[in-house]
């Protein structure tokens, strides 16, 4: 029997393009497999309102669509398209309630497998809901490979829901070193310095005073500080769950904890990061980065957190701190996918904000909603591109533009119309509003 993308995206025979266009989206939210990564349902339903949207908006190909489909349900297809309705009604009913009974024993088989198995990388809607943490160690480090048996975590955080990877640096038995044997190692460091001062002294034929003090004490200094930075027993656990992230560390014991940081992802609403690259005669020298988790209703900075890396090196390879960041920005971006829906549902839109770090001063500077787009310029003050009226989107450095249908270029730099500019470095939540924007418009933005 021929696929129905009619009744795929829900919409009657003579639906308009714009109707389309409404239909897919609206179903795209709903079943977007970014949403629901775990669940194959989703995948599977996703890839057949594409498929249904691709062949409906298409003019060639939707005529060819409706030719076979009139040939088989009938010459006009207005009629029979009812009778096919009703019949698929009854069909569907039959099909969601099989549906509804398979998505339920997999979501009671997911809260099962859960309870024995802390472990899954994936989740289901259940641990979304979960906010307090099981206290079972992570397997996985932030790359996706497991951890070693050998790793030792010294603090599991409480609130932030399961745990999907985490790091740690200190191993299974290791011990601070007692006083005895830190005195030991310093007494080692001052017999090291003065061998190499005696080797300078002669060497170098020393006669002043002062000189034979300062190359004596140097060398002993210098190796007093290596071993007593050996001495130091400081570490550090990270993690990431499903609803939030977590950082501790502690030093001269595992009880002394001297960092702890738990951020649950319902505290926060918006992610900045910003990276720059370092140049020295045209040539990359290094990346700075800047991960700032804020709070826009209290106006508070919740955890930041900054570094230099060498992108050329391999992911995995770079600093662990920036991997956390990242992975803890991914599932983040996962959260808001989730509650993506019923954010449009509460307010029509999803609120985008730019931050200036220096200032730590947010402008709430865009409202994304279904098939359009709104610009915040002032307190009453706003434009608004509907999906259709969108000339032309591109990007420009690190700058997104859109045009206005009305858009136009006159002689020499003159313009018309409405074109506007989205600072991406400046922009909150950026991994979201990309796919938000793939979602809700249809624009794919590399």
């Amino acid at each position: 029997m021929t696929i129905n993308y009619y009744e795929i995206l829900g919409i009657e025979l003579n639906a308009t393009e714009e109707q389309i266009k409404k239909a897919y989206r609206l179903n795209a939210i709903k079943y977007h497999p970014d949403k629901n990564f775990s669940d194959p349902y989703y995948l599977k339903k996703f890839l057949e309102i594409k498929d249904a949207y691709d062949n409906l908006i298409d003019p060639e190909k939707r005529d060819q669509f409706d030719t076979i489909y009139r040939q088989q349900f009938g010459n006009n297809g207005s009629n029979d398209n009812t009778q096919y309705t009703e019949q698929k009604k009854q069909e569907n009913k039959k099909n969601e309630r099989s549906e509804n009974q398979q998505k339920s024993e997999k979501e009671r088989r997911d809260e099962e497998k859960f309870r024995y198995d802390p472990y899954k990388q994936f989740y289901s809607s259940y641990d979304r809901e979960l906010q307090e943490t099981p206290q079972f160690n992570p397997i996985y480090n932030f790359g996706g490979d497991k951890l070693s048996d050998q790793l030792e975590f010294f603090r599991l955080p409480q609130r932030v829901g399961k745990l999907i990877c985490g790091f740690s640096d200190l191993i299974k038995g290791t011990q601070p070193l007692s006083t005895i044997q830190k005195t030991k190692r310093i007494l080692v460091g001052i017999a090291y310095g003065l061998l190499i001062g005696t080797a300078i002294f002669f060497i170098g034929r020393l006669s002043d005073p002062i000189w034979i003090g300062i190359w004596f004490a140097a060398p002993s200094i210098l190796m007093i500080w290596i071993k007593d930075k050996g001495n130091k027993f400081k570490h550090s656990n990270l993690f990431v769950g499903v609803n939030g992230f977590a950082e501790f560390g502690c030093e001269d014991s595992r009880e002394n904890i001297d960092v702890s940081y738990e951020v649950n992802f319902n505290d926060v609403t918006d992610v900045y990061v910003y990276q720059i690259d370092h140049l020295r005669n045209y040539v990359y020298q290094h990346t700075d980065y800047l991960y700032v988790w804020l709070d826009r209703r209290s106006g508070k900075v919740i955890y930041t957190g900054d570094g230099q890396y060498n992108k050329k090196t391999d992911v995995k390879l770079q600093p662990s701190l920036l991997n956390f960041y990242r992975t803890s920005e991914k599932y983040w971006t996962v959260y808001l996918l989730d509650r993506l829906e019923q954010m449009l549902q509460m307010q029509g839109y999803i609120t985008f904000s730019l931050y200036s770090h220096e200032k730590n001063k947010y402008q709430e500077y865009i409202k994304l909603g279904i098939g359009k787009i709104t610009f915040i310029k002032g307190k009453s003050e706003q434009f608004t591109y509907n999906f259709n009226e969108i000339k032309r989107m591109y990007t420009k450095g690190n700058e997104l533009r859109i045009q206005h249908k009305n858009f136009e270029r006159t002689l020499f730099f003159f313009k018309s119309g409405n074109e506007d500019v989205i600072p991406l470095l400046n922009l909150c939540n950026r991994q979201f509003f990309f796919k938000a924007m793939e979602i809700l418009l249809g624009y794919s933005i590399g």
